[in-house]
């Protein structure tokens, strides 16, 4: 008998695999760090390594800095005099894509070979990664003069000075969840959002809620008018979400979508799911543009749970409730975006079972896949009734149905 992936026990053995992944990756981290040239980092961990004995969300994330901060420190100071192969490749990928690049970028235009510009922007990295020990782990109020304010750990600058949201615990009846505001005022209207939104989660899609509570710890608003949600694979449970500019419907797909990253992070965080090139031969139907694998199988794992939820939605005979009433339009809103998720996410499906036939996609990753488009397949029979509900949005339907075509048409490779 196949084990249901997505089930409240399959979250636990998840969850728990990352706690003995942690404590193995732990233990090599700290093995390198000794080795290696000594730094402040490796005199602070000398002094505080039982701080990280046990798995946290801050601590898998500092355990990633510490690793990176062992990688760049392996590199030799002379590295790209006179080549620039794979070795220099990778070390500039990873400083242009930290939040060190300025250094990086500055210290290469001033001359410094790529071996020393990396060992010079190391520096600077390594006084930050002692200061954020000691801000975040060991909770200290001391100032530090190479410290990066922290945004995805509730943290901004105002005035030259690094300051902390504040913050909130959300008690979700059995799901207690952090929240970060700038003000007592956004705390009080953004808490009873988050309440509603989760409360109906719960009513009418169950077992989104159930994800949810297994992998979203921690909400902090973003206020960038262009950002919708996002989260980083190192630091689990932290869902950036714009709360500003989103209509309540909105909010509810952007708790699951984040949630969504968290889940699939988790098995990202220990082993690889797919094998593909990065070449853009995927057609993504959310972005209308070619895409590398891995951004057309994120997109197909997140926005699946849109459509789960929205489905869940549309099929219940009556959505209000105490807490919230839908006007006409939200009401088709949700019709169309479980209209909407459900073709793209077909048309996704094809792309994906190329590349599982390319042998791109692992076992781990395919079986992730199949169940939730077992999932989607049980709608089948009812999305031509739904569109036909559809008013507004009658257009949108078509014009996605045209686009889908002429990407196939393009764009398949089946």
């Amino acid at each position: 008998m196949q084990m249901i992936i997505f089930s409240n026990s399959q979250y636990s053995r998840l969850k728990s695999r990352l706690k003995t992944q942690y404590k193995k990756n732990l233990a090599q981290a700290l093995r390198t760090l000794k080795k290696q040239s000594p730094t402040a980092l490796s005199r602070w961990m000398e002094l505080h390594a039982n701080e990280l004995k046990e798995y946290s969300n801050l601590n898998w994330h500092f355990l990633t800095l510490i690793e990176s901060l062992n990688f760049f420190n392996s590199q030799k100071v002379n590295l790209g005099k006179s080549d620039f192969g794979p070795e220099e490749e990778k070390v500039f990928e990873g400083w242009n894509n930290s939040e060190f690049a300025d250094v990086f970028l500055k210290n290469l235009n001033r001359g410094q070979i790529l071996g020393k510009a990396s060992l010079n922007t190391l520096k600077i990295f390594d006084k930050h990664l002692v200061a954020l020990a000691e801000k975040h782990i060991l909770k200290t109020t001391k100032t530090f003069a190479f410290y990066r304010a922290q945004t995805s750990l509730g943290e901004f600058v105002k005035n030259k000075k690094t300051l902390r949201l504040l913050e909130t615990t959300l008690h979700l009846e059995g799901k207690e969840l952090r929240l970060m505001t700038r003000s007592l005022k956004e705390m009080k209207l953004f808490s009873q959002r988050i309440e509603v939104a989760l409360k109906i989660i719960k009513k009418f899609s169950p077992s989104s809620w159930e994800r949810f509570q297994a992998f979203t710890d921690v909400i902090i608003p973003i206020k960038q008018e262009q950002l919708v949600s996002y989260s980083h694979q190192d630091l689990p449970g932290h869902s950036m979400i714009n709360l500003y500019h989103r209509d309540f419907v909105d909010l509810m797909d952007d708790l699951l979508h984040e949630n969504g990253h968290h889940h699939l992070n988790y098995y990202l965080n220990l082993g690889k799911l797919i094998d593909g090139p990065m070449d853009n031969i995927y057609y993504s139907p959310w972005r209308r543009t070619l895409r590398p694998l891995r951004g057309v199988y994120h997109a197909y794992f997140t926005f699946f749970w849109a459509f789960k939820l929205f489905a869940d939605l549309t099929k219940a005979k009556e959505v209000d409730s105490i807490w919230y009433l839908f006007s006409p339009a939200e009401k088709e809103k949700m019709i169309w975006r479980a209209v909407e998720e459900y073709h793209m996410l077909n048309y996704t499906f094809k792309e994906l079972k190329w590349a599982r036939k390319q042998g791109l996609i692992k076992d781990t990753g395919w079986n992730l896949i199949q169940e939730q488009q077992k999932e989607l397949n049980k709608f089948k029979k009812q999305i031509p009734l739904w569109e036909k509900k559809l008013k507004t949005h009658r257009k949108d339907l078509s014009d996605l149905k045209k686009t889908l075509k002429k990407a196939e048409l393009h764009y398949s490779k089946n």
